[in-house]
């Protein structure tokens, strides 16, 4: 019997300098019921030529063409296309390992998960693993603090993200935008092992746009933490919002102490993952902080005891 089909969705704008690369990894996965859907955002290089002669040697690929519009609205054009029992998603400027699909694949019919990551590399312009959580639990506590998952490293049940694509306004951050839609109905994991290459460069979204990621990740944290604790009063959801707002800034003491309240208020989780995962962030969140008081130390410990 045939094993499952998988669709892989790829927006692309402006992309000639690193899709080749892209489709390559894609066309080389060990899974072997696979197609290609690239949607060309309107771009101005020669990306939709590069596409097309990869469309002319493998008739896996296939190129749509838009006018500019948008990551999101071009995603969704890819995923209203694709008709694979699931729908993976890549980059034009990002890299699989060749048995990436397989080996989710396999991860989520013994987890009965509907929606998988994995551990991702950087390469280019920076270096390093990321390490994202693996279980459910760990990865919806993440989105108080950073997005859970690399959309380039995820494969979706297909009438999952056919049901739900990707919020058209959503200019920036639609990955942690959809996993804050899908995460209290879908099982979530990330397979910890790497299985994607993230290239950081000059020309991609997160360098030209810092400024506006960085006012929609607060804004999308505030929303994660209002889902999980409902009944928060306001006051505690303004403190968390503030928190937000500063993201990887130095903290000074009287910050460290709000944060240390909402710490032992609210991020005390009884899975095992998210608790250690918390634990951590506290720890960094104490090593960045910008003061030099005696009270930082003890802070920093008794917050920790308790978590």
């Amino acid at each position: 019997m045939p094993g499952p089909s998988v669709s892989v969705v790829m927006a692309a704008y402006n992309g000639a300098d690193h899709i080749d690369a892209a489709i390559a990894s894609v066309l080389a996965q060990t899974q072997a019921a696979l197609d290609l859907i690239v949607v060309d955002d309107g771009s101005a290089d020669a990306t939709a030529s590069a596409v097309e002669d990869w469309a002319r040697r493998d008739g896996r690929v296939r190129l749509l063409r838009r006018d500019h519009a948008g990551h999101a609205l071009a995603l969704n054009a890819g995923i209203a296309a694709a008709d694979g029992d699931f729908i993976a998603r890549i980059d034009h400027d990002d890299v699989w390992r060749p048995q990436k699909l397989s080996l989710q694949l396999a991860w989520m019919a013994r987890h009965e998960v509907d929606v998988c990551g994995a551990w991702v590399r950087r390469i280019g312009e920076a270096s390093g693993t990321i390490r994202f959580a693996q279980g459910h639990a760990a990865i919806r506590a993440d989105t108080l603090f950073t997005c859970p998952m690399l959309d380039s490293a995820t494969v979706f049940r297909g009438d999952v993200l056919r049901a739900n694509p990707y919020p058209p306004e959503a200019f920036v951050r639609q990955e942690l935008a959809q996993c804050l839609r899908l995460l209290p109905a879908h099982r979530f994991a990330n397979l910890p092992r790497v299985l994607c290459d993230y290239r950081f460069h000059a020309g991609q979204k997160t360098r030209r746009f810092a400024p506006m990621i960085r006012y929609r990740h607060a804004q999308l944290r505030r929303q994660a933490f209002t889902d999980q604790f409902p009944d928060a009063p306001t006051e505690d959801v303004a403190a968390f919002a503030e928190l937000a707002m500063v993201g990887d800034a130095p903290v000074d003491l009287g910050q460290l102490r709000a944060a240390s309240r909402l710490f032992l208020r609210y991020l005390r989780f009884t899975d095992k993952e998210a608790r250690l995962r918390m634990r951590r962030r506290w720890k960094r969140l104490c090593q960045g902080a910008a003061c030099c008081d005696p009270g930082l130390a003890d802070l920093r410990q008794s917050t920790l005891d308790h978590l």
